[in-house]
């Protein structure tokens, strides 16, 4: 068996410290702790439960596991907690608030220290959040992602969505564009309201009717049904809320014997793992999941009665836009040929 003091000489402390840990003892900061577990599994050493421990338990909710984003998201939260000890309980499908609020509930009855909602109802403008306001009350830390209630006293994560809807549209419009469509979801949720503002107000510069928008659902159908949609009002471009909208959207398009990019560009939103390989390659916003997640476990487990972290907090991440093979040049429309 690997001895105590080689896995202190590699690890760079004392022996005291590595027998703290492997024996699972308090009084060794997390970032030592996990260093020290690491070089011992490395000579060799036998980690048992004890050393390990099971750590604070954190409740994460997300909308489903089918979309690709949403599984990122459950996934680079759980290798955070993992990688600082503490352990995953993770829920989905919450269609309704009362849903939702059960299943927050259901997280406090299993002992939870620290819940976070990704995509929830408190990206609903105007929604109830009563339901959130007993979480914080009762003392456990509550961390909302990508929505922001002005409200609600929390810690609020988000994608500049902003920022997002500028990027992709200056690289459309430095591409000739002129008439472009958006497809996005429900018009009441906070992502899309933060779009389609940005949306509106470059759109208000261009003659009216120019640009266009279409309301359906972040869904393959949604997109199909938005393109076709969109198409029909003489867009040269397709701006959609997510990239399984845009898959949706490029489909619509193949059935219209429209090409991609040539006749109509298309972008989406989320860069999930195939968006690089659809064809043509999707052009599309790139969330920040890794540093959000990061950012999004460090606040729930360094919040509590205890903490002197200010009761509301909001973290603003700013995206980028990746270039791919689905957007190109104009092709110039009638009304261009008039003007």
């Amino acid at each position: 068996m690997t001895r105590l003091i080689d896995i202190a000489h590699a690890a760079g402390v004392s022996e005291a410290t590595v027998s703290r840990v492997l024996n699972g003892k308090t009084g060794v900061n997390e970032a030592t702790r996990l260093s020290v577990l690491d070089v011992a599994r490395r000579l060799g050493r036998d980690v048992g439960p004890e050393a390990v421990g099971s750590g604070p338990l954190v409740g994460v909710l997300v909308p489903d596991l089918d979309n690709q984003v949403f599984a990122a998201w459950a996934e680079r939260i759980e290798a955070e907690l993992f990688e600082r000890g503490a352990s995953t309980l993770v829920a989905m499908r919450a269609r309704t608030v009362e849903r939702e609020r059960e299943i927050l509930q259901r997280f406090l009855h299993c002992g939870v220290e620290a819940i976070i909602v990704v995509s929830g109802h408190h990206a609903q403008h105007r929604g109830p959040v009563e339901h959130y306001r007993e979480i914080v009350a009762a003392g456990t830390p509550l961390v909302l992602v990508n929505g922001v209630r002005d409200d609600l006293d929390a810690a609020f994560l988000s994608t500049d969505d902003e920022h997002a809807m500028r990027l992709t549209l200056t690289h459309l419009q430095d591409l000739g564009h002129r008439r472009i469509g958006l497809a996005v979801g429900d018009e009441h949720t906070w992502p899309v309201r933060e779009k389609l503002a940005v949306f509106d107000e470059v759109a208000a510069t261009y003659p009216a009717g120019a640009w266009a928008t279409a309301f359906t659902d972040f869904s393959y159908a949604g997109g199909y049904e938005a393109a076709r949609d969109l198409v029909s009002r003489d867009v040269t471009a397709l701006v959609c809320g997510s990239d399984v909208m845009a898959a949706g959207a490029l489909e619509a398009l193949r059935a219209l014997d429209l090409r991609v990019p040539e006749d109509v560009s298309v972008t989406g939103y989320d860069d999930v793992f195939w968006a690089a390989v659809t064809n043509p390659p999707l052009t599309t916003v790139r969330q920040a999941v890794p540093s959000l997640a990061r950012a999004a476990v460090r606040t729930a487990l360094s919040g509590g009665r205890d903490s002197r972290r200010p009761p509301r907090t909001e973290v603003v991440v700013r995206p980028q836009l990746i270039v791919r093979g689905s957007t190109a040049a104009a092709r110039q429309t009638p009304e261009d040929a008039d003007g």
